[in-house]
């Protein structure tokens, strides 16, 4: 079996966006940041920090898209503390998130999430905590 995540760093169901109507609003209105491994479409939103991931169909088999799914989420998670309150964001999946080392990957979702947070003008929770 595998090893469990710590429950500090975990994803829960309150901090995931579920409802289509939700993601299609980030989608029609978000503010939009471009990398080489994903696009994130965000907002400021009352309430806590909630996240999406999406991965278009272009990107390959739906086991190529699942592993692209599952690699953002893993970063994501690592490092959502960067990530301010209130901010929702969904991350789409491009396909060099398949090929790019996941250090890299994880490096290229710190600088956007750190990115997110000074354009929405709020300090993130591990700034908040020194």
């Amino acid at each position: 079996m595998g090893r469990k995540s710590s429950g500090a760093l975990s994803l829960g169901r309150g901090q995931r966006l579920r409802r289509a109507t939700e993601i299609q609003a980030l989608f029609q209105r978000g503010n939009r940041d471009e990398r080489r491994s994903f696009v994130a479409l965000w907002q400021q939103r009352s309430g806590g920090r909630r996240a999406a991931f999406a991965v278009s169909r272009r990107v390959g088999t739906a086991v190529d898209r699942n592993r692209v799914r599952r690699r953002l989420r893993e970063a994501y998670r690592r490092h959502q503390d960067t990530l301010p309150v209130g901010v929702e964001v969904v991350f789409i999946g491009r396909p060099a998130a398949l090929t790019v080392a996941f250090t890299q990957l994880c490096a290229e979702i710190r600088q956007c999430l750190t990115a997110l947070a000074e354009m929405a003008g709020q300090p993130t929770a591990a700034a908040r905590r020194q």
